[in-house]
């Protein structure tokens, strides 16, 4: 994953079912990257920030087998 660059959502028919319909038709998402968050238990965790729809989001590491770089056809 690259900071700035475009990614879509492949593999539609394995989205989690409670976010599918954001995700479905979401358009273009670009990648705004790392978002750490420092627990009180002091772990560290490593999401990821996109900004889809006009809206930042944050998503889990898990989630990203879901984004490839957009292809322009």
């Amino acid at each position: 994953m690259k900071v700035g660059e475009l990614y879509e959502i492949r593999h539609k028919w394995l989205l989690p079912h409670s976010t599918r319909d954001f995700w479905h038709d979401c358009g273009p998402v670009l990648y705004l990257g790392e978002d750490m968050i420092d627990t009180e238990d002091g772990r560290t965790v490593v999401n990821h920030a996109v900004l889809v729809k006009g809206q930042r989001r944050i998503l889990d590491s898990s989630f990203l087998k879901f984004l490839e770089p957009l292809t322009k056809t």
